[in-house]
């Protein structure tokens, strides 16, 4: 009876290892780049999952590059150049990480690279975005915001308008509730927190290349050469490899690193 009961205990402790092992291992392999778009052919594709885009106004690929030519015209202009996704390319919930191999135009601050979010009477809601640069600093800013721009947390690069190519990275890491940003493979400044800007509280209404959701902000101008999106926050290795690799090459796997240092949260 002794030799039975510890035999049966050992069994569920086997089926516990086991379903353990099993259960990290699902969560392993779901951090995955889930989204790949590398603008070649005539239409925006993603090459991984299954969310197209939509060119708008006078948007083009060409040469391998989404290529936007807005200048003059504000983010509310009819003619605007830029992509529209089919369907929300950021998780619901927890973390997401995306990067754009990008070549942008001066011009007036607040041009985006990428906004996802809503709108309500012209202005930004509930949004996550990387801009080419801001005018408090001059430099590029990724932000996210559960409701309006006062409530964001924001990090700042260097700028990304100076026509010449860049890698821009934002990450939102759900786990350390933290907000990153890579220029170039670079963290400019440590992760900032997040407080209550969530992933899950981004309203995912729109999600735009070139476009902001304030109507007043101006189109990009410039060009687009990859963009991917990653359903787990990257290490700065990982960035590290994504830049150094380039556009048309995944990097092998790096060594883990620890990721930025978390900054207070500055209310901003």
């Amino acid at each position: 009876m002794a030799r039975a009961r510890i035999g049966r205990r050992l069994a569920v402790a086997g089926l516990a290892v086991t379903g353990l092992a099993a259960l990290l291992s699902g969560a392993s392999a779901r951090a995955e780049l889930i989204h790949r778009y590398s603008f070649d052919g005539a239409e925006v594709k993603d090459s991984v999952g299954k969310v197209n885009g939509t060119l708008k106004g006078d948007a083009k690929l060409a040469d391998g590059k989404l290529v936007l030519e807005n200048t003059d015209k504000m983010s509310g202009d009819a003619k605007l150049s830029y992509v529209q996704f089919d369907a929300p390319i950021a998780p619901k919930q927890g973390s997401v990480s995306i990067v754009a191999w990008v070549t942008a135009k001066q011009s007036p601050a607040f041009a985006r690279v990428l906004d996802i979010g809503d709108v309500e009477g012209g202005e930004g809601r509930a949004f996550l975005y990387v801009m080419t640069r801001h005018e408090e600093d001059d430099k590029s800013r990724a932000a996210i915001t559960a409701s309006t721009v006062a409530e964001r947390a924001f990090v700042t690069g260097e700028p990304l308008d100076d026509n010449k190519p860049h890698v821009a990275a934002v990450i939102v890491d759900g786990a350390a509730k933290t907000l990153g940003l890579y220029v170039d493979g670079k963290a400019a400044q440590p992760a900032e927190a997040l407080g209550d800007n969530t992933l899950d509280k981004v309203r995912q209404t729109h999600a735009w290349l070139g476009r902001s959701g304030f109507d007043s902000d101006p189109g990009l101008t410039g060009s687009i050469d990859e963009l991917r999106v990653y359903d787990h926050a990257l290490t700065e290795a990982e960035a590290k490899a994504i830049t150094d690799a380039g556009p048309d090459k995944l990097p092998e796997k790096p060594a883990p690193t620890t990721a930025p240092t978390t900054a207070p949260a500055t209310g901003q």
